[in-house]
């Protein structure tokens, strides 16, 4: 799976967040602190330090450096990216689907997979039969 794929699911800030410490670490800090505000340090106090050291934690020195000289000083509206995590889950599912009906009936996939993603067997079945949210950006030839 491509997380490309997913760019345009993800909210302004976030997109600019991976652009500057790349998309594996901006996902680190969604999942830590998705939803939440963080004020993100100068680096200069003994407070901004403790906030600097709770984000090098999260996402590493060098990536809370770069976050820091971009957005020091201001105030972060993590955002929780829930549309786009959803259609990961989404995608996974269809595949992991596809690949255990291969050995098994549909309804057995079906029932493992509510299990393991804690959803009902209805919403799981409603899952599958969506399509892949793509980005329509790309026109068309007419001719």
């Amino acid at each position: 799976m491509n997380l490309a794929d997913f760019e345009h699911l993800l909210p302004e800030l976030a997109q600019l967040i991976a652009r500057l410490i790349g998309l594996p670490k901006a996902l680190k800090l969604i999942e830590a602190w998705g939803g939440t505000t963080f004020p993100v340090s100068k680096n200069k106090r003994r407070d901004g330090q403790i906030r600097f050291e709770a984000l090098s934690e999260v996402v590493g020195v060098e990536a809370a450096k770069i976050l820091t000289g971009h957005f020091g000083g201001e105030v972060l509206s993590i955002p929780r990216c829930a549309v786009a995590l959803r259609e990961v889950r989404d995608r996974m599912m269809r595949a992991e689907f596809d690949q255990s009906t291969r050995i098994q009936p549909a309804v057995h996939a079906v029932n493992q997979l509510a299990r393991k993603y804690q959803m009902t067997e209805r919403n799981v079945w409603l899952v599958l039969k969506k399509a892949d949210q793509v980005n329509e950006t790309r026109q068309v030839a007419l001719f």
